[in-house]
């Protein structure tokens, strides 16, 4: 007797969720949209994404979207599009039964801003995307300057389509030291400015004391930042911060500094 009042028993929860679910739908065919709610929802942190723009994306496939129907309004396509954003991370768009389209979207997070040698910049986060340049908004991240390829500006992703045939290229090191540097609280707010010479490789610039730092390519990340960090904290306690003007971390097993 359990058992079949068991499964009478869920046999009707089964018959009223669908018929719930059935008044929903049919609410959903006749509620009207009256406007759409926009949420950021990291916009303390970036300010890369504003609600205005968002409203305007959805505008061009929707201009009079007021009045609509709830039923014609096609949330897929509206979060497809979304993400086809360079600074949109994620969009989730859904209705409400008081007739609100409400999307969320969170934005890309930068490591490095980027400036290459024809002075155009943008912003990368930590897998690469690229994210463009908002007028009137900088945020206060490590700077990566110098000799890098204009070209790299216009791709979706500075990693995808790469030739990795002769090793690593420059924009993997640099994604490689960027990530490497944003990890570690130290360096992270040591390095201010990371500049790619001529030959490829990098000159680091500290927040605190002059010196130019030689790191040479991106090869021997974390044994050349070890080097460079026992230099500070053992090293520069007993010398002072400005007693050298370069200190040379290309070689093997040893660390160059030339005085003043």
């Amino acid at each position: 007797m359990k058992k079949i009042a068991t499964i009478s028993l869920g046999f009707f929860i089964t018959i009223y969720l669908l018929v719930v679910l059935g008044f929903v739908r049919d609410e959903y065919d006749v509620v009207l949209c009256n406007g759409i709610d926009v949420i950021v929802r990291d916009s303390l942190d970036y300010s890369f994404v504003k609600k205005e723009d968002v409203r305007n994306l959805i505008r061009l496939d929707y201009p009079q979207i007021a009045g609509v129907p709830l039923s014609g309004l096609d949330v897929a396509s509206m979060e497809e599009h979304l993400q086809m954003v360079p600074s949109i991370k994620d969009a989730q768009v859904y209705k409400t039964v008081q007739g609100k389209l409400v999307i969320e979207v969170s934005q890309r997070s930068p490591v490095i801003r980027v400036e290459d040698r024809n002075h155009q910049h943008y912003y990368l986060d930590k897998d690469g995307n690229v994210i463009p340049v908002v007028p009137g908004y900088t945020p206060h991240i490590l700077l990566f300057n110098g000799e890098i390829d204009g070209a790299y500006r216009k791709q979706k992703n500075v990693l995808e389509n790469q030739d990795n045939s002769s090793g690593k290229n420059i924009m993997e090191e640099i994604m490689e030291m960027a990530n490497y540097i944003a990890s570690d609280p130290f360096w992270n707010a040591q390095v201010v400015q990371v500049y790619v010479n001529r030959k490829g490789e990098f000159e680091l610039v500290p927040r605190v004391g002059a010196q130019i730092i030689l790191f040479g390519d991106g090869s021997r990340l974390e044994q050349k930042f070890f080097k460079l960090e026992t230099l500070y904290r053992e090293g520069f306690r007993q010398k002072g911060w400005n007693q050298y003007e370069i200190i040379n971390l290309k070689y093997n097993n040893q660390v160059i500094c030339t005085k003043r």
